[in-house]
Parts: C-alpha cells; structure tokens; sequence
C-alpha cells in the first residue's frame, strides 16, 4: 500500500473519532439532581427583615423646602408639591457646572440666596445635613464630571428660568460656596407654576435672630398639626438573626442576661435589648475605618440597609457625625421622628451605622416598626417662631449661638411605664446643637443640661 493512501486512511480515522468526541460532548447531560440537592443546602437564601425597598433618592432627600421671594418666605408643606417637585429631579439633564462662589461678598450672597435686592425668587431645597457631590450627581441626569470634592446642603431653583437650558445651584450655607448647575428639564415650568400659583396658602415664615451669630427661618404665625398614636408592631429577635448574621446556623444565644436577648457566632454579636427596644450587631476585632469620603459611606450604608431589608418604615437619611457614624431617622409627613427626653419610647428612633473598611462594624435600630396608620389623631399648636425665640432666649440650658438649626419634629412618647406597645408621636420644635438633636420644650429647657439630647 502506498503510503499516500495509509495517510488518508489516518486522516479519516482521526477526523471520525473527533466527530464522535463532539457528538459526545454536545449531547452529553450529566444527572445533577443528587449534586445540585447537596448544593443548594449549603447555599442560604438570603432573609431580610422586611421586605420593603428603598431607593437612594428616597433615603437622601430635603428634610424641608421653602420659597425665598422678595424678602418674604413660604414653606412648602403640601406633600403633593413636595413629591412633585423631588420625584421630577432625576429627569432633569446635567450639562454643565461652574462655581460662582467669588461672584458675591458675605452680604450679597446672603441677598442672593433669599432672593432680596432684586434677585430672582428661588425654590430653596433643605437637607438635614450636607450632601456630597457624588450623592447629588445620583439625583439628577448627570454623568460623571470631574470637579472638586465638596458637599451642599442646600439645591436652589430659581423661578424666572425661561431659556431651554436652565440654571439651578448647589448651596453650602455655611461656606458660601455656590455651583451654577446648567440643566434641561421638560417639566421645569409647569412645577415652579404650580408652586407659585400656591404660594399665597403656603404658612409664612421669618428670619428671626437667635442668639448673636444666627438666623433661623420659623413660622410668623402658630401652627396647627396633628398629634398620633401608633400600635408598634415588636420585630422578633430570630428576624435580626437571620438577616444579620452571615451563617445563622452556628449563632448560639448567651442565657446569662435579663430582658436581653444576646447571641453570638464568635465573631459578630447580636444584643436585643426588651426594655430599652433596640437592637445592636456589632463585629468584634474590627477597627473603625476613617479611609471613606462621606458620599461612599452613604452609598454603602444604603445598599446595607437595602440588603438586610431595614426600611420597617421610611427612614431618611439625617446626618453624620465627626465620628464617621451615620444617622438615618424614621420620617413621617416630612417630618423626623425623634425620641423625647423626658419619656423616651425605648433607646433609639433611628438606625445608626459605622464602617470598618467593607465589614459593617455596627448597626444601631429600634426593634419595632411604627407602621403608617394611627390609632388616633388630635390637632395640636406648634410655637410661633417668636415664641420658639422668646423661649430660647429665657433658658439658660445651653448657648444659643452653638445651635445649628432649628425644625419641626414628631417627639416620640411613651405613653405607659410597662410593656405598652402604644406610642404617642406629637409634633414639636427641635434644634441640633453641639452634634445632638435636642426638643424645644419649655419643661426641658428649664430644667435639663447642655449635655443632654438625642444622637
């Protein structure tokens, strides 16, 4: 035989077994049942404790919004109006920044800012504490620009934007740092009208000195709003278990304690304290990680919350403190919901957490949810602004001119000195002073010291 034709022979057999390997290959279904069994049970699902979610824009929002017009003041207190206006900034399309900041003097900033002296009137939306840049480019069209770090407190809308490409500002009060925001916004006109065509129904507010340093916008008049009472509803502390802890399976719980519930997988511990309702998961052998800008511990602090299913109600995003701990506060009708002083409906109204690089170093909650809907309501006055600053100026408890700001708040009430799921949510004026929230009240004011108040 010729070797040419042995060749060919080699080649056809070669080409058939590779036919017959792909052949193989192709068709082949290997039974995975008693495999794939084994494997889920030792894949958790992930629980969460509540299965509501939460998106960023609606964690990060104003805590209030007013209308600055010509020396006069409006706040917006239509949840409606509210809500339009909010849910219609990440439609609005980013096309460019500039910092003006050098454009005005200490005076004229101020003039511009309230919209007096000839300046435009303007929208003006409050947050609770200053907002990273990278967190505000989160809530609009915006891609990513670079441009210096900094953080705002307040977005400014003017009104008399009439061009295609409107200017809006971000605002840091205390720095007198203002960004022109350039953006295009179908919507634009129609929510400054219908603002506008409210504001004569808006309550009126003032700027009144408090102390030597400040001014603080409070209502001219009196206001009426509601007083409630909630049913809370416990949250089981096999709920915390499961969605806090990475392997529920090997957490045991510590008997060695009295109206507390402590469990432990070695590394992290779960503290479930009955009486003061409130739940803490700490990791132990971390060390706080102080590497973070403000605006990545927020964004981490959100998917956290989101990934244990925290959102029992709607909590907002309130502040962060020197010590890199954020705050996130329940929020009712716009307003937060803080813990009185005087009778505190258990330890905390707030979620609190701290970072330790990527490991979650500790979360701070309440046990329970509030819900949504009161058991009762009643109408109760909330001070005029020159009662809040007569007060203030009367007391002696703390110095006026270290107060930061000053707002509306529910005041969370005990209502019984056992067990009582009922609370009492009453509205109240609030002020945060030396990195505390503090109730305006005239029985604390006269009575309690400068230490006190709610983290």
């Amino acid at each position: 035989m010729k070797r040419e034709n042995i060749k060919t022979i080699l080649l056809t057999v070669l080409v058939v077994i590779s036919l017959v390997f792909t052949w193989s290959i192709w068709t082949f279904q290997p039974n995975f049942t008693e495999d794939s069994s084994s494997a889920e049970s030792t894949v958790r699902e992930k629980h969460k404790i509540e299965n509501n979610t939460q998106k960023l824009s609606e964690t990060v929002k104003p805590r209030e919004m007013f209308i600055h017009d010509d020396g006069a003041h409006y706040k917006v207190d239509d949840e409606t109006l509210y809500d339009e206006v909010w849910s219609d900034l990440p439609h609005w399309d980013v096309k460019g920044i500039k910092d003006i900041s050098d454009q005005y003097d200490k005076a004229g900033f101020k003039s511009w800012f309230y919209g007096r002296g000839g300046s435009a009137a303007k929208l003006d939306l409050q947050f609770s504490d200053t907002i990273p840049i990278d967190i505000i480019q989160t809530l609009f069209k915006w891609s990513n620009q670079s441009f210096e770090y900094s953080s705002f407190d307040h977005i400014m809308i003017p009104f008399d934007e009439t061009k295609t490409n409107k200017k809006i500002y971000l605002v840091s009060y205390s720095k007198q740092l203002i960004l022109e925001v350039t953006v295009e916004s179908a919507n634009y006109r129609n929510i400054m009208s219908d603002l506008k065509n409210k504001e004569s129904n808006m309550p009126a507010y003032s700027l009144f000195s408090i102390g030597t340093k400040k001014e603080f916008l409070l209502p001219n008049k009196s206001l009426t709003m509601d007083k409630k009472e909630f049913v809370t509803e416990s949250i089981k502390t096999n709920t915390f278990k499961q969605a806090l802890f990475s392997d529920p399976s090997i957490v045991r719980e510590d008997s060695n304690y009295n109206n507390r519930n402590v469990l432990t997988d070695g590394i992290s511990r779960l503290d479930v304290s009955l009486t003061q309702r409130q739940v803490q998961f700490q990791q132990r052998n971390l060390v706080q990680s102080t590497s973070y800008q403000t605006g990545e511990l927020i964004k981490k602090s959100q998917k956290y919350l989101e990934d244990t299913g925290s959102w029992t109600d709607h909590y907002q995003f309130f502040n962060i403190n020197d010590s890199q701990q954020l705050s996130f506060y329940i929020f009712m009708d716009q307003l937060p919901v803080i813990n009185s002083m005087s009778k505190p409906f258990g330890g905390t109204s707030a979620i609190t957490v701290q970072w330790a690089n990527d490991d979650i170093l500790s979360y701070k909650r309440p046990n329970y949810s509030l819900g949504t809907n009161p058991i009762k309501t009643s109408e109760t006055q909330l001070m005029s602004g020159r009662e809040v600053r007569t007060l203030l100026s009367r007391q002696t408890a703390y110095d006026t001119d270290k107060i930061d700001q000053i707002f509306p708040a529910y005041q969370m009430i005990s209502t019984s000195t056992n067990d009582d799921p009922l609370v009492e949510l009453e509205p109240i004026w609030a002020m945060r002073i030396n990195g505390k929230v503090v109730p305006i009240t005239k029985e604390l004011l006269m009575k309690e010291g400068a230490n006190n108040g709610v983290e």
